[in-house]
């Protein structure tokens, strides 16, 4: 019971710092792009010109095809659209794990809600995301491959960030401890990468090991990103009712670790 209690009142914080948050996303998103000439351009230019080495390198050169004849068999939007919610969900990760040493100047001088800077990052993310899932959408209409399936998807987009968040929380308080969190983070979410479906579809997959990649919660995203922008599908609503269980644990277990060792980050920083 007083665990519930003490995680009401760290999202009851959250909820009261959204001024503060919104001020912090700005002044991320400036500082990524500040000092360079296209400014926030750079969010569209970026998975701009990924699709457009996809398609070259994919569907012209090696002439790898899919099961989804919505979309002419066309390999580089198949993957983009596998590839846009994990970049979404690795760069969430890896810089909320950094975050709090990167501004270990406001936590040791002053009574900063550190719990903000993962958060801040998501969001900022969130933004670049969007831009970059604009930009596919803009192709998928070429295709006539959307329908009214779309407006599930901010569900998929708002449970990953949920869980990236999470994790996120779990993250950045060991980095603080533990200063090599970050390189082992960067080894294992190159494994995750890659028994992740974003290449490939489940089904190719050995059916001895589709088991244990079937648990992936980032498997789930990104199926379900697939299904809703290639197939104009439903969400399945079992997975659906998975996906939301991760999520909601990573959110719940990452903000009660971070509630209980932000308190000693002073001491270590």
């Amino acid at each position: 019971m007083d665990s519930l209690i003490i995680l009401r009142n760290f999202i009851s914080k959250l909820v009261r710092q959204r001024y503060l948050v919104a001020n912090f996303v700005q002044r991320d998103l400036r500082t990524r792009y500040v000092g360079s000439m296209m400014g926030i351009f750079w969010a569209v230019i970026h998975p701009l010109v990924l699709l457009s080495v996809y398609s070259l390198v994919f569907s012209s050169i090696l002439n790898i095809e899919t099961r989804f004849p919505q979309i002419n068999d066309n390999f580089a939007v198949f993957l983009f659209c596998g590839l846009l919610p994990w970049l979404y969900f690795q760069d969430t990760v890896l810089r909320a794990c950094e975050s709090i040493v990167q501004h270990s100047n406001l936590i040791r001088k002053t009574a900063f809600p550190s719990e903000i800077l993962p958060l801040t990052i998501a969001l900022s993310n969130l933004v670049t995301h969007l831009i970059g899932l604009a930009l596919l959408l803009l192709v998928l209409a070429y295709f006539q491959t959307l329908g009214w399936a779309l407006l599930f998807l901010p569900f998929y987009w708002l449970l990953g960030g949920i869980f990236a968040l999470g994790l996120g929380w779990i993250a950045a308080p060991l980095q603080v401890f533990v200063r090599d969190t970050s390189q082992l983070l960067s080894v294992v979410l190159t494994f995750w990468f890659w028994v992740t479906p974003i290449f490939y579809q489940l089904e190719r997959v050995p059916e001895a090991l589709r088991p244990w990649l079937a648990a992936n919660p980032m498997r789930l995203v990104v199926e379900g990103y697939r299904a809703v922008l290639l197939e104009n599908r439903l969400p399945d609503w079992q997975q659906a009712a998975l996906l939301t269980a991760f999520a909601l644990a990573a959110f719940l277990v990452g903000g009660f670790i971070f509630r209980n060792t932000k308190r000693d980050f002073v001491d270590v920083l």
